[in-house]
């Protein structure tokens, strides 16, 4: 197992990862770019999904958690990217998640 610091730690790895694959004025087959489109946060729930569906299918697989678990840090990773891009997001700061 790991600490919960070891875990946070990991997930800024895929993080940096992420922003380095990742061009914010790419174009998109919508005539968007992937900067307005990661402001609706439905973009990120549908990666979401399609990692957590990778996750089991990994685990089904192999019968092993390590596979599974890689997916699992993109998925941390993914929902981090949501809170510091999805618009609406600063407002949790001051309202809080209860």
């Amino acid at each position: 197992m790991m600490t919960r610091e070891q875990a946070i730690g990991i997930v800024n790895i895929e993080r940096a990862y992420q922003d380095r694959t990742y061009n914010p004025n790419e174009e998109l087959s919508s005539g968007r770019t992937r900067a307005d489109r990661d402001k609706d946060v439905t973009s990120h729930l549908v990666l979401l999904q399609i990692y957590v569906d990778k996750a089991m299918v990994d685990w089904n697989v192999a019968g092993d958690n390590r596979p599974s678990l890689k997916q699992i840090v993109k998925i941390a990773a993914i929902a981090v990217r949501a809170l510091e891009r999805a618009g609406g997001s600063e407002a949790l700061l001051a309202e809080g998640l209860r």
